[in-house]
C-alpha cells in the first residue's frame, strides 16, 4: 500500500440523509480499499423549517401547529445525529483515522441536488452517493437526486453505491478514449488500495465484429486496444498496484456493451465498476456516455464509478 498525506484533493464528499440505504454507502466506503488513506466527508442536507413558517403559526389557523412542527425538526435532527455517530464508529473501525472524518449538516438552500453540487465544488476527488430511496421528507425521492448528479456532477467521479458485498476487484470498461484513460488515471491515483485487483474489458458487440469501421481488415483495431491495454497497465502500476492483480480482456460477439459489462461484474464478483463518463471509439456514433448510464441501471446491484 502506498502511504500518503491527506490534502484537499483526496476528499471523498458522502451525501447522507440517515436511511438504511445511506448506511450501505457507509458500509461500502468502510471496505473499499482504494478509499483508505483518503479524508471522508459525510454531508447532509437538512430539512429546517423556514422561518416564514413561525411566523405563520401567529395565525388563527395555524395556532397549535408549532409545537407539532418543532418536535418534527428535532426529530429528524436527531435521527441525522445519530447516523453520523454510527456512521463515523463504523469508519473508525474499518481503519479511518479520526482527523480523516468529517460531518457537515447544512440547511437546505438552494435544493437538495443543488447543494450537494455547491459542496462538490470545493474541491473533492469524488463524490460516493446512493442510487435510489426516500429522504426523511415524504414525498422526496432519493433517485431523482441521483439522476440529476449523473446529468451534473460532469467535474468530478462519481460513484453510486449498489447492495452487493464488498470485494477489492475492480472492472473498468475501456475503449480508445481520452476518457476511458482519465478514469485508468483517477483509479491509479487512489491511495490505498492494497491488493486490490484491476480488469480491463472491452467490449465489441456482434455487428461490429466484422466492420472495417471497428477493427478494420488489417486488424489495426484490436492493435489499438492492446497498445491501451499497455498504456492502462504501466499508469496503473505507477500507482502502487500490483502489476500482477492487473488483467485484461476483449469480448466480442456482445448483443449490449452495458449488459455484458454488468454481466462479466456479477459472475465474476466485481463490486466496483468504473467507466468513462464520454468516450469515443473507433465505431461511429459510439459514445460511452450512454452506456454508462445503461451500465448504472444494468448492474443495480453493483456499485457504478463515472469519471
Amino acid at each position: 500500500m502506498m502511504d500518503k498525506t491527506v490534502n484537499e484533493q483526496d476528499k471523498i464528499l458522502v451525501p447522507v440523509d440517515g436511511s438504511e440505504r445511506s448506511m450501505k454507502t457507509i458500509r461500502y466506503i468502510a471496505g473499499f480499499a482504494p478509499f483508505k488513506n483518503m479524508k471522508v466527508v459525510l454531508f447532509n442536507v437538512f430539512h429546517k423549517i423556514p422561518e416564514f413558517y413561525w411566523d405563520l403559526t401567529n395565525t388563527p389557523m395555524m395556532n397549535g401547529r408549532a409545537v407539532h412542527m418543532a418536535s418534527w425538526e428535532q426529530q429528524n435532527r436527531e435521527i441525522i445525529d445519530r447516523f453520523m455517530e454510527k456512521s463515523v464508529a463504523i469508519l473508525r473501525t474499518s481503519g479511518f483515522a479520526p482527523g480523516d472524518l468529517e460531518v457537515k449538516v447544512e440547511n437546505l438552500d438552494d435544493g437538495v441536488t443543488r447543494d450537494i453540487i455547491t459542496e462538490a465544488r470545493k474541491g473533492y476527488a469524488a463524490v460516493v452517493a446512493r442510487r435510489r430511496g426516500f429522504t426523511k421528507i415524504p414525498g422526496i425521492m432519493m433517485g431523482s437526486v441521483a439522476d440529476k448528479l449523473m446529468n451534473s456532477l460532469d467535474f468530478v467521479p462519481l460513484f453510486f453505491v449498489g447492495a452487493e458485498p464488498v470485494t477489492d476487484k475492480i472492472l473498468m470498461a475501456m475503449d480508445n478514449s481520452a476518457s476511458a484513460m482519465a478514469a485508468v488515471a483517477f483509479v491509479a491515483g487512489l491511495s490505498g488500495h492494497d491488493d486490490s485487483s484491476v480488469t480491463l474489458v472491452h467490449v465489441v458487440r456482434e455487428d461490429e465484429i466484422f466492420s472495417d469501421d471497428y477493427y478494420g481488415a488489417d486488424g489495426v483495431g484490436r492493435n489499438v486496444m492492446l497498445k491501451v491495454f499497455e498504456d492502462a497497465r504501466e499508469q496503473l502500476t505507477r500507482g502502487g498496484y500490483n502489476h500482477d492483480n492487473i488483467h485484461h480482456k476483449v469480448i466480442t460477439g456482445a448483443g449490449s456493451r452495458a449488459g455484458t459489462i454488468a454481466r462479466v461484474a456479477e459472475e465474476e464478483d466485481y463490486a466496483t465498476i468504473v467507466l468513462g463518463r464520454q468516450g469515443v471509439s473507433k465505431v461511429r456514433d459510439f459514445f460511452l456516455g450512454r452506456v454508462s448510464k445503461k451500465v448504472i441501471h444494468a448492474a443495480h446491484s453493483r456499485t457504478v464509478c463515472i469519471v
